[in-house]
């Protein structure tokens, strides 16, 4: 089954944009420029987002591609060799305070990846003249293009599908393949104990994590017969279960909560191997290229699986998985079922490859 291509409403045509904004004109849709994306708000999506962003500033050409981002994580933004300037909004919670940032850029038009009616709010006080996004959320009203959603399909069901449609409206192209990342080069001592990466947290909620005692007993093994730098990596939320972890393994380092963005992402990339849930850093590991072990449970990895490519997904499918939910209300038969004896192997094999 092959996707239906999204629809969009009102396209304007060149004849409709004032001569303070000029526009690039593919397939039929005129937009204008400069151009504003507005991010989404999770590490993840942001990472799933990257191939739709690419292909337009493919579109684009020369003209300056903005992507607007939380500042906690705009950082991951900058890797990206294909946008020429990273907006971090300070309170993107607020949006009379992201309106304010926005408007200074006098941007032609908004395209924005997050479906909230908060980002159509953002771009509408920013006088943004073309705001492009799916509908939903009570938000159509505010969008000047509305792009509706391709009907469902099987072998697109993966969110990046979902970004990458509503670019393509736009006269995009439909590619599909990640982006080579910019990240500095890291200097990495010939007797330094090579680093294994814990990343035990996820921001969603506990039905997702893996216990504390199962990334012990991995630390543990790999301390004792790899002489592995086991380090813990996380968000300040991640500090419990992080704490539990370094009691039952006392020989791991712990930095969960002690890092910014462009650290964490230092420490990713020094590592021969990430261990993580389906999280924010298992998409950024992935993207990164560092070998990752991502364990799943309650989520569905044809939704959100990784984009990198060296990169094992672990995944018991009990009956009521996938089920979505922050926390589990039975017995986390999901994740239980994948002990350390199960995921041990699949580790090792990836650290010796």
């Amino acid at each position: 089954m092959v996707t239906m291509a999204s629809e969009i409403k009102e396209q304007p045509t060149s004849a409709d944009l004032p001569p303070s904004h000029p526009s690039v004109t593919n397939k039929g849709f005129t937009l204008r420029t400069p151009v504003i994306v507005r991010s989404p708000n999770w590490l993840g999506d942001c990472i799933m987002a990257m191939p739709a962003v690419r292909n337009l500033k493919t579109l684009l050409g020369a003209e300056p591609l903005t992507v607007a981002a939380p500042a906690k994580i705009a950082a991951i933004w900058r890797t990206c060799p294909f946008v020429d300037q990273v907006i971090p909004l300070e309170k993107p919670r607020s949006f009379i305070k992201s309106s304010s940032q926005l408007r200074q850029g006098k941007y032609g038009s908004a395209v924005l990846l997050p479906n909230s009616l908060r980002t159509a709010l953002e771009a509408t006080l920013a006088l943004i003249p073309q705001i492009i996004g799916y509908p939903g959320h009570a938000r159509a009203w505010l969008l000047t293009n509305v792009v509706e959603k391709s009907a469902f399909s099987f072998q697109r069901q993966h969110l990046q599908y979902a970004y990458i449609d509503l670019i393509s409206a736009l006269g995009a192209n439909d590619d599909d393949t990640f982006p080579a990342l910019t990240v500095p080069k890291l200097e990495i001592s010939a007797d330094a104990k090579p680093q294994f990466s814990l990343c035990p947290g996820a921001e969603y909620g506990p039905a997702k994590r893996w216990p504390a005692a199962y990334y012990a007993e991995v630390a543990r093994k790999f301390i004792n017969e790899h002489n592995a730098r086991v380090v813990l990596l996380g968000a300040a939320k991640d500090q419990e279960c992080a704490a539990e972890i370094t009691t039952l393994c006392p020989g791991v380092e712990n930095k969960v909560g002690q890092t910014t963005l462009e650290d964490f992402i230092a420490e990713l990339t020094r590592s021969r191997l990430v261990l993580c849930n389906d999280s924010g850093s298992m998409h950024l590991a992935s993207a990164l290229g560092v070998p990752t072990v991502a364990i799943f449970g309650s989520t569905e990895p044809r939704r959100t699986s990784p984009l990198g490519p060296r990169t094992d997904i672990l995944r018991e499918h009990v009956p009521c998985s996938p089920c979505f939910l922050r926390e589990c209300p039975l017995d986390f038969r999901c994740m239980t079922a994948l002990p350390p004896e199960k995921v041990l192997p699949v580790c090792f094999a990836r650290w010796a490859a």
